[in-house]
């Protein structure tokens, strides 16, 4: 089985061509954020923590003011966040597998 990306051409297209129902758009209360909002938000910091982290193993290796604690607690974090991310986007999958084998 093949796995492909998903973007908005593809997507787009198949709606096009009535390959796929097309998808229930939610409508966006001020106080409630979307589910796409939310995984963008997550994708956002788990690269805000990597950035953090090479930047205080670069300011390590220049020899600037950082100690070797705060870099791998650093690291440590933007480790554990991409891990989190990793599950996330696998549950996400098998939750996806598991509507694809749903009879209808």
């Amino acid at each position: 089985m093949e796995i492909l990306n998903i973007n908005s051409n593809i997507f787009s297209n198949a709606v096009e061509n009535n390959t796929i129902p097309k998808p229930i758009t939610a409508k966006k209360d001020d106080n409630k954020l979307i589910f796409e909002e939310y995984i963008e938000k997550g994708i956002a910091k788990v690269n805000e923590s990597q950035v953090t982290a090479n930047n205080k193993i670069e300011s390590l290796i220049k020899g600037e003011d950082v100690s070797m604690h705060e870099v791998m607690l650093s690291i440590q974090e933007s480790q554990m966040s991409m891990q989190l991310m990793l599950e996330v986007r696998n549950k996400l999958y098998d939750a996806y597998q598991e509507l694809n084998r749903v009879q209808l």
